[in-house]
């Protein structure tokens, strides 16, 4: 494989069964050689996903004195959820290379504003600006996260079929977890960095990741090291890919797959939607991984 496939999933959604079964089959033998595919026809808006990265694209404009402001008091998470972030980071601040367990390679040119499964509950307080702008951007990642979480559990349905298991294998296996979402901002490249590093290359600790991007950058690592960036034609085509935890449960068949970003000439952003599990072991070995990427590898079990 030298591209990663572009799937349709119309089919899927209004072609009955023979329709699922042809796109499951599709889904199926990408998951198997690279563990990513770019889905289109979803069934969701444009509008959803293009008002997300315009929402967070005015939200990266403002000064970073105020972007600064959009910081949890208790660091990158809160007390009742340790690993999921919320709220504004800056530049160099996460490595995935320590996610990794890698030491002593350089962090990550990438700003992000971050939110999880409490962005759902409007009452509750979250570290967006308290303005117009910020109620706004709360409300349209709100959608976004709705949308792609929505999206997750079709997708997991499809997988059951040639995996030969029931239906609701997944999806009841993630009723309660604590999915992330984090909406991202990379820099163009140019002689005041000191590399051309968005984020370092890793695999990603989750069931699936969904991202959509305005612009290329993402490179996933195939065959005998060969890196290939997947190629998206509008916003609301979404780039899929493989997470350790369904490595784990389809028996490695389906591979988790390190990818990386690199810095093009443009700034670029992503909008990406970390789909997980209801706490169990794997689960927890994650989370000491997202201690690294936060900096927190001496943080108590």
């Amino acid at each position: 494989m030298t591209t990663i496939p572009v799937i349709d999933l119309t089919p899927a959604r209004l072609e009955g069964e023979a329709g699922m079964q042809r796109v499951a089959a599709d889904i199926d033998r990408a998951c198997r050689e690279s563990g990513f595919f770019v889905v289109k026809g979803h069934g969701y808006a444009r509008e959803i996903f293009a008002e997300a990265h315009a929402a967070s694209k005015a939200f990266f404009q403002l000064p970073l004195t105020t972007k600064n402001q959009c910081r949890l008091s208790t660091g990158a998470t809160l007390p009742q959820d340790p690993y999921t972030p919320y709220g504004y980071s800056g530049l160099l601040e996460e490595n995935a290379f320590a996610y990794m367990g890698q030491q002593g390679k350089p962090s990550d040119y990438v700003e992000k504003i971050s939110a999880g499964r409490l962005i759902l509950n409007d009452n509750e307080s979250l570290p967006f600006p308290d303005s117009d702008l910020g109620r706004d951007l709360r409300q349209k990642l709100k959608r976004y996260y709705q949308a792609c979480d929505a999206i997750a559990l079709n997708l997991t349905e499809l997988f059951t079929i040639p995996l030969g298991v029931h239906r609701t294998y997944f999806s009841e296996r993630m009723d309660r977890a604590n999915d992330s979402m984090r909406s991202q901002l990379y820099p163009g490249l140019s002689a005041e960095l000191l590399n051309d590093q968005g984020m370092g290359a890793h695999t990603d600790g989750t069931v699936l990741t969904l991202l959509t991007q305005t612009a290329p950058g993402i490179q996933v690592r195939i065959n005998e090291g060969e890196w290939v960036a997947p190629v998206t034609a509008d916003v609301d085509h979404i780039i899929v890919n493989i997470g350790d935890l369904m490595a784990h449960w389809s028996n490695h068949e389906y591979v988790s797959t390190e990818h990386r970003v690199v810095l093009g000439s443009q700034e670029r952003q992503s909008i990406v939607f970390f789909k997980l599990t209801n706490e169990d072991e794997l689960v927890q070995s994650g989370n000491k991984q997202m201690d690294a990427l936060f900096g927190r590898e001496n943080m108590a079990a």
